[in-house]
Formats: structure tokens, C-alpha cells, sequence
């Protein structure tokens, strides 16, 4: 009987509990070790921090009518926040179909892409990163994401994980197209001033990247060679998962699927507003939920007082009134941010638990027919 291998941690590189043949583990390290790094002392510095930040923004820069805020919030329309809700997690439908494609196009699994999981797998592998995102410090998530790829594929994990980064290059060349648009629409409206900052950061958000893969395709082959071993061949394989994702004919369904994806946040922020009966041009809803998004790219957990304050002053800035700037942020979090939290951290649990129950099965198949051979 060929024995049991050891498999690494995803995150903290220690040994995790033993893989029988076929790759399917007898324990939730993936659980045990996001609850470590929910618990850690730089998860707790970042929220405090971000709480912080949050509490004087409110009590000292913003001077809001606190009874407008609870009219607006006692008054919303049920059905339309549900829409809202509805068509938020839709838009994961979208990412998990494209991240379907871009594995195909990084021969994740090999197999002829038969080893890639279903469209409805990776849209709840997302779910689940975007929740280990709004609950842990420095993106755990999108490691999580590509370690959950890995093992449903049967691949190894840094190539499994370049997909994920080309996911997000996507995703940010998407925000920047929705951002020039919407730009062009407040310019055409003439009501209100473009933010210039929002603009730079996508600019510089995908110019950095871009950089960065354009580094990674002309020095990769240098750097490789000043790591060790171990780490070489770990290198080479995210080079690989991450630049064989992008393939000319392949990136413009891909990239639609992200800009859909995108356009359904945006629907949600706009029928969140319409919820609280707050009139808002739709040039400014689409800044905001692209600048929304922006600001979750800061490594606190979900952003965390970040994109509650900066998303305010943004509204407060087009003209909107402090106790609705408020209202619909807060509002609208309850979608992006805490739902995530307990829909994507109960998808978590399910999962794993289950992962667990049938690893379990498994074993006990192999020792009951390992030991009818011995007989």
C-alpha cells in the first residue's frame, strides 16, 4: 500500500494532517488555521486601527443628524434592499464562470481541463475567500482561494495561486474601464466633479500590476535563480499559473464576465440607495462602488473602517448629505461586507465539515481494505 504523503499547510508552510492516495485530506487545516489568523495580533491591530479611524470620522470630521440616520434606515424598502442582495450575489456566478475560463487557460489540473471544478464550486470558493477577507489581516483569502483550487483540481498550490493574481489584474482592468466611463458620464451630467484621486488609483493600481507581470515574464528566468531550491520551483510554478492565464482570444470573455460582475455591485449600491429613497446620479453610483472596491484592496480585514470613512466623505463630496452619506454606507456594508461574514463564514464551515466527514470515510476504506490484504 503506497503511504499516506505529507501535505503543507496553505498558509503557515507546516505540516498539515496526512493526504491518503487521491489527494483528499483527514482533517480542516484550512479551518483551524483561518481561525488562528482571524485570532492574531495583527488581525486585532488592523480592526482596532480601522475602528479607530472609523469612530473619529464620525464623532469628529462628519456632523450627522443621528435621528435622519435611523428615519432613513427604519424606512427602507424591504424588497428593494433584497434585490439588491439578490443581485450581489449573482455577480459571484459571473467571477466563479471566469475564473472557470482562466484555469482552462492556465491547463490547471492538466487532464484536458477535466480535473477544474464547476462554475458553482469556484463561485463558492470566492464566497468563501471574500470571507476570510473581511475577517483576517493582509488578504488571507485570495491565499485561500487558490489553496482551495488546488486541492478540488489536484494541482499544486502556486500555480493554482497565479490564477488568482491574474483573476485580480482582471479585475482591476475591469474597475479601471467602469471608472473612465463613469467619469465621462459625470463630465457629460456636469453636476458633479470627477474625483481625480479615484481615477489615479485605478490607473496606478493596474499600472502596477501590469509592471509587475511584465517583470515577472522578462526577469523571471533571473530571479529564479537567485532562490533556493524549494523556493525556485515554487516561483516558477506561480510564474507559470499566472502568465499562461492570459491568452489573447481568452481574455475578452473574460474579461466581460468580470465588467458583468461588476456591473451587478454597482446595481446593488444603486437599488441600496433607492431603498433609502436617496435620489443619486448613476454616474456617482458608479464611482462609489468602484471606489468601494479600491478601498477593500487595503489589507485591514474587509477594509474595515477604511471604506466606511473614505466611501462617506466621497458621497459627502458629490454633494450628498452627511446623514445619507451615512445611511447608505452603512446599509449598503450590511451587503458587502457582513453578509459575506455570515453567508460566506457558514459556506465555510459546511464545506469543510463535510471535506472532513468524507476524508474520514475515505480513510477508514483504505485501513478496512488494507487490512483484508494483510489477511
Amino acid at each position: 500500500m503506497t503511504p499516506p504523503r505529507q501535505e503543507q499547510d496553505f498558509i503557515t508552510g507546516r505540516d498539515a494532517p496526512t493526504i491518503e492516495p487521491g489527494g483528499r485530506s483527514n482533517g480542516m487545516p484550512g479551518a483551524s488555521t483561518l481561525r488562528a489568523r482571524v485570532l492574531s495580533l495583527p488581525t486585532l491591530i488592523a480592526a482596532t486601527l480601522g475602528a479607530a479611524l472609523l469612530g473619529f470620522a464620525l464623532w469628529r470630521i462628519f456632523d450627522f443628524e443621528w435621528n435622519e440616520v435611523w428615519d432613513n434606515v427604519r424606512n427602507i424598502h424591504a424588497g428593494k434592499y433584497l434585490l439588491a442582495l439578490v443581485l450581489y450575489y449573482l455577480s459571484f456566478l459571473f467571477r466563479g464562470l471566469r475564473w472557470r475560463l482562466i484555469a482552462a487557460t492556465a491547463q490547471i489540473g492538466g487532464n484536458g481541463n477535466k480535473s477544474i471544478p464547476s462554475t458553482l464550486t469556484l463561485s463558492g470558493i470566492i464566497l468563501m475567500g471574500w470571507f476570510a477577507n473581511s475577517v483576517a489581516f493582509m488578504r488571507l483569502g485570495d491565499a485561500y482561494r487558490g489553496w482551495a483550487l488546488a486541492r478540488e483540481s489536484k494541482s499544486d498550490f502556486p500555480t493554482s495561486l497565479g490564477t488568482v493574481l491574474a483573476e485580480r489584474v482582471q479585475d482591476m482592468v475591469a474597475v479601471l474601464i467602469l471608472v473612465l466611463c463613469a467619469a465621462i458620464w459625470l463630465s457629460v451630467e456636469g453636476d458633479s466633479k470627477v474625483p481625480g484621486w479615484v481615477v489615479f488609483a485605478a490607473f496606478a493600481l493596474v499600472g502596477t500590476l501590469i509592471l509587475g507581470l511584465l517583470f515577472m515574464r522578462l526577469a523571471g528566468d533571473w530571479l529564479s535563480r537567485m532562490l533556493p531550491g524549494r523556493l525556485n520551483s515554487a516561483y516558477m510554478n506561480f510564474r507559470r499559473g499566472t502568465l499562461n492565464s492570459f491568452s489573447g482570444t481568452a481574455i475578452p470573455p473574460q474579461l466581460a464576465l468580470g465588467i458583468v460582475g461588476w456591473m451587478l455591485e454597482i446595481a446593488r449600491f444603486y437599488f441600496v440607495a433607492d431603498a433609502l429613497g436617496i435620489d443619486v446620479s448613476f454616474g456617482i453610483v458608479m464611482f462609489a462602488a468602484l471606489a468601494n472596491a479600491m478601498l477593500t484592496t487595503i489589507p485591514t480585514p474587509g477594509g474595515f473602517g477604511f471604506v466606511e470613512g473614505g466611501l462617506t466623505g466621497l458621497l459627502i463630496l458629490f454633494g450628498m448629505s452627511d446623514s445619507d452619506s451615512i445611511s447608505l454606507v452603512a446599509v449598503d456594508r450590511t451587503i458587502s461586507w457582513l453578509s459575506v461574514v455570515l453567508l460566506g463564514g457558514t459556506l465555510f464551515v459546511v464545506w469543510h465539515a463535510i471535506k472532513a466527514k468524507n476524508a474520514n470515510g475515505t480513510q477508514q476504506q483504505h485501513e478496512t481494505a488494507a487490512a483484508a490484504k494483510r489477511e
